[in-house]
């Protein structure tokens, strides 16, 4: 079994339906394949023009890396840029599979 996404609980973005004139929770998602969100509306991109995506989302305490130390209480989501980012535990709700 290994995490295929994570959402945001209690995090995310409001924003104003116009079709229905109300305001709209939109959470916060990480998914293994899909793009990194910037949280302004776009998707970050590397220096070579390419738009980066999650390679494997693991829990901070099982990484066995040598450049950062085991992290308690977190998800590490590794990137196509060669980048970790460290996110709360307690924050997101993980979906599993195979």
């Amino acid at each position: 079994m290994k995490i295929l996404s994570l959402q945001s609980v209690g995090l995310g973005t409001f924003y104003v339906e116009r079709a229905i004139d109300e305001s709209v929770y939109a959470p916060y998602c990480i998914c293994v394949g899909g793009y990194v969100d910037n949280l302004r509306g776009g998707y970050e991109i590397d220096k070579n023009r390419n738009e980066i995506t999650v390679t494997k989302i693991e829990f901070g305490d099982m990484y066995a890396g040598k450049d950062i130390p085991i992290q308690y209480n977190t998800y590490f989501a590794h990137t196509s840029d060669g980048n970790i980012r460290v996110l709360p535990a307690d924050k997101y709700i993980a979906e599993w599979g195979e």
